[in-house]
């Protein structure tokens, strides 16, 4: 066995590069070959690199590898084609001198002649670059999102072990439960898994720099955190337990954009205060450039403190812990359900039965998949949408290709009989496919490059890690995988076409103007079938995320959204209650008091968004259980008055929120209609409930209308609405309020003045995401319009692109057919026969490809079923008018060179021939 001599170490690294592939070769291309040509490549390599510099000796790389690997099987390949039909050709190349050198050159002098080519028809070359663009630039958009949402790891070391803890007791009906101080302390001491376990969650924060106050996210985590993402800050240190302990004094770890932005990377950071919530803060540490956590942009890392000896309830901590080494996600998983059964021994006061009966259960899975949710499959959707659409422009500029390839098949036929072997005449082809599979590739990567601008800008905020979407190294290779492998499909049909068969044939055909033969059509109506099922396929997912989101539309919130301004406020400071409802009820009414402005009010919570929800287990005076029954749960919220009538939020019985429920700390609250219907048989009012066992029981005083408060997509939930204070019940969460206005013009135009008012009341409470309430319920179907609107785009495009090949083929076949065309006229055929023809011959293709389009969109549409809402996956409305759309613009592609070709003059047309 013959193999290249390992190149030394002071050879260019291309050399060394080209040397080391050709010893992957098969040992007849080595032995004959790769000797001479790895000589010549360094020659002409230095030459390159002396006559043009460095880049031009990197092209040479290049053209010089895609040489090895394509031209000399390809010239095997000829060489067994040409014994097999024995005929007598020139030898392939010799063994002696020149070999390499040759070949480099007859390379090189085909891209300069397929250049020219491309050159002197710059329709041709525009069309089919524009389209290849589309196709790669679509799907290189779309694979940098899923490159950065699914498939780049997670920015810590060995992400993969990181996983999330989370429970279910699908037989309380709450949603997913994080962890309590109890369920850490169990698996902290108790599980064998885990090298590491530590809890953390986001909050928002009034940081004062100055006299400017802003409204800030932190993350408060223990501080086993930074051991667990093995991160560690690039200023100062990490936390430790005396930092988390009850009562120690407030630090805070900076990210590294909130030191650089807003303190100005001053490095005596370090040991400075900040005021956080009416807080003085010391600053411990700054993390290194470039750490980001999964939680919206901290600017700070706060520790929290978990009691050790913490109760089993109270849940509401995120929890990451890290696998130990040689445990898997399964294993770990299985651990914790073993550890549940547990729980009744190690926390007396929870009884085995009421878990059992609560359906308890603990899940274990990858951090990065926690992360993603929901939008993986959306991704992948949307990821094989443009997949169809790049296959679309490929066969589209396939067929661009074939027209080409059959002006030229005569002067292929005279070439091949002077001597020109089958490979030689298929470089010609695979040069030009090459080159505009690289110059759609260039242009694509710019079109991709401004669409990822455009999907981070308009993405939803939901959208996880969108702050991580740039291209990078992997998202170009994969552009410049599908440049090439573009390239080469639809260079390749010609050569399958043209180059296969036998040449004598069309040598002896002598009639230029011979009319074609339905077989010669076959490739390229097949091609246009083919990209008419694609873009009914596409089609058909827009149409069914069209009528997904009419129907989510139509959803009625609970809610009059209409002329509604929100703004949320937060006091961050040590007030009590009181104080807060007080502070609250002075911005209220001034913004009441706004010209405009017909009513205001507030709440801890906004319909349609799951923010701040609270959700609890409640008792019911009139209606004792016992302890081994499952308690009713239901959602509750604080409100001041106004808040009902400023949302349009009906009064079914009772009265409503009044200023003197919250000042004198009246132990009353509203219930929703399904709480009165699912609860108290639809008697609500004068009954008594009492969310803890240690907290007074409050009179239901109202029964309001039922709103949707997870979304326009989840089924409505019972809701309890509690005044701003009740006497002897303490909510944190009334830091926090939002603030809403109904105004009779612009929403929007309000936010100035209320921002004034607050101001006013209190300069250092900043206001926060001022938005009107159509922009909240809009957000709300953010998802399902952010995928309707990338399907939408790309079968639009596919539509177009569908059009133009079929509008392509009919027109080249009129083209084609002017002699017969003539000769019918000339014989007494109407203009409308001719149209009727040519009409027919779109037809059979159209109906062809709408069959196969509706079989693909019955078998792939499936897939799209945990997108869709109130809509199934075979939607009998998009179904049926789907394809007539496709098939009335498919039929107006063909009309119109029909039309053309009704208006031939017979004479003209057998005088030209």
């Amino acid at each position: 066995m013959s193999v290249p001599k390992r190149p030394g170490s002071g050879e260019p690294w291309p050399v060394r590069l080209y040397t080391r592939t050709a010893a992957l070769l098969p040992r007849e291309y080595r032995d004959r070959y790769v000797h001479e040509a790895v000589a010549d490549f360094a020659r002409i390599h230095a030459e390159a690199e002396a006559k043009r510099g460095r880049w031009a000796a990197r092209g040479v790389a290049v053209w010089g590898l895609l040489d090895l690997w394509i031209r000399i099987p390809a010239e095997h390949w000829d060489h067994w084609w040409s014994r097999r039909r024995r005929l007598r050709l020139n030898e392939l190349r010799p063994t002696g001198g020149g070999g390499g050198a040759e070949m480099m050159r007859t390379w090189w002098k085909e891209l300069r002649l397929a250049t020219r080519a491309l050159a002197r028809r710059p329709g041709f070359t525009g069309v089919a670059t524009f389209t290849l663009a589309l196709g790669i630039g679509a799907a290189v958009a779309i694979f940098t999102v899923v490159n950065a949402v699914l498939l780049r790891p997670l920015p810590y070391p060995d992400s993969e072990a990181l996983v999330s803890v989370r429970h279910h007791a699908p037989g309380l009906d709450l949603p997913e439960l994080t962890n309590s101080p109890g369920t850490v302390r169990l698996y902290r001491t108790q599980s064998r898994s885990f090298s590491g376990f530590a809890v953390f969650g986001t909050e928002s924060r009034n940081l004062l720099v100055g006299d400017r106050a802003d409204r800030v996210r932190v993350t408060a985590a223990s501080p086993e955190l930074l051991d667990v993402l093995r991160v560690r800050p690039a200023l100062g240190r990490p936390f430790t337990h005396e930092d988390a302990a009850e009562g120690a004094p407030p630090v805070a770890i900076l990210t590294w954009p909130a030191w650089t932005s807003r303190f100005g990377a001053d490095p005596a950071i370090l040991g400075r205060s900040i005021e956080m919530d009416g807080q003085t803060v010391e600053v411990i540490g700054v993390m290194p450039e470039g750490f980001a956590f999964p939680t919206p942009e901290p600017i700070a890392l706060v520790p929290t403190y978990v009691d050790p000896d913490g109760r089993f309830g109270e849940f509401g901590l995120n929890a990451l812990a890290r696998l130990e080494p040689g445990i898997g996600v399964e294993a770990a998983r299985q651990e914790l359900t073993d550890l549940q059964a547990r729980i009744p021994e190690l926390f007396p006061d929870i009884d085995a039965a009421f878990l059992e009966q609560a359906g308890w259960n603990a899940s274990v899975e990858r951090y990065q998949d926690r992360i993603v949710g929901d939008v993986r499959s959306a991704l992948w959707i949307v990821l094989g949408t443009v997949g169809f659409l790049l296959l679309i422009a490929c066969a589209n500029v396939a067929n661009l290709f074939l027209v080409r390839a059959e002006a030229r098949h005569k002067e292929l036929a005279v070439r091949a009989a002077l001597g020109a072997g089958r490979v030689r005449l298929a470089g010609g082809y695979l040069s030009e496919s090459l080159l505009l599979g690289l110059a759609g590739g260039v242009l694509g990567m710019g079109l991709a490059a401004l669409g990822v601008s455009a999907l981070v800008a308009s993405g939803p905020a939901e959208l996880p890690r969108l702050h991580e979407v740039r291209l990078d190294g992997t998202v170009i290779v994969f552009g410049a995988a599908l440049s090439l492998l573009a390239g080469l499909a639809f260079g390749a049909l010609p050569i399958l076409r043209y180059l296969s068969g036998s040449f004598a044939r069309v040598l002896r055909d002598g009639s230029r103007g011979t009319t074609v033969g339905r077989e010669r059509h076959r490739t390229r109506n097949a091609l246009v079938t083919v990209q008419l099922a694609l873009a009914l396929v596409l089609l058909m997912g827009s149409g069914l995320m069209l009528r997904s989101f009419a129907q989510l539309r139509a959803v009625d919130p609970g809610i009059e959204p209409e002329g509604v301004l929100t703004v949320a406020l937060s006091t961050g400071d040590a007030r009590d209650n009181a104080t807060r409802a007080a502070f609250y009820q002075q911005v209220v009414e001034g913004v009441a008091a706004l010209p405009g402005v017909t009513s205001a009010g507030a709440a801890t919570s906004l319909p349609v968004l799951p923010e701040n929800t609270n959700g609890s287990s409640f008792d019911i005076e009139s209606r004792p259980r016992d302890d081994s029954d499952l308690p009713p749960v239901a959602m509750y919220d604080w409100v001041a008055p106004g808040y009902f009538e400023t949302m349009g939020i009906p009064l079914i019985s009772g009265r409503s929120v009044e200023r003197a429920d919250h000042e004198g700390g009246r132990p009353v609250l509203w219930v929703s209609e399904s709480f009165a219907t699912t609860f108290l048989d639809g008697s609500a009012l004068g009954e008594r409930v009492r969310f803890n066992d240690h907290e007074p029981w409050q009179e239901i005083v109202g029964v309001v209308g039922d709103v949707r408060n997870f979304g326009l997509k989840e089924d409505i939930r019972p809701v309890a609405y509690l005044p701003m204070v009740v006497e002897g019940v303490s909510r944190e969460e009334l830091a926090r309020m939002i603030v809403v206005a109904r105004t009779e013009g612009d929403p929007a135009a309000l936010a100035p003045s209320v921002r004034r008012v607050v101001t006013g009341i209190d300069p250092r409470v900043p206001l926060t995401d001022t938005r009107t309430m159509k922009e909240v319920v809009s957000a709300s179907m953010a998802d399902t319009a952010f995928t309707m609107t990338l399907l939408g785009i790309a079968a639009g495009v596919a539509l177009l692109l569908g059009a133009v090949g079929i509008y392509g083929v009919i027109a080249y076949v009129v083209s084609q057919r002017t002699r017969e065309i003539g000769v019918r006229m000339a014989l007494g055929a109407r203009s409308g026969d001719v149209q009727g023809m040519v009409v027919r011959q779109g037809l059979r293709v159209t109906v062809l490809g709408v069959g196969l389009g509706m079989i693909g969109a019955f078998a792939l549409t499936r897939v799209m079923a945990t997108l869709l809402f109130g809509v199934s996956a075979t939607d009998p409305v998009t179904f049926g008018l789907v394809p007539l759309v496709l098939a009335g613009v498919a039929l107006l592609a063909s009309y119109l060179p029909a039309r053309r070709a009704s208006h031939i003059d017979p004479t003209e047309a057998l005088r030209a021939e």
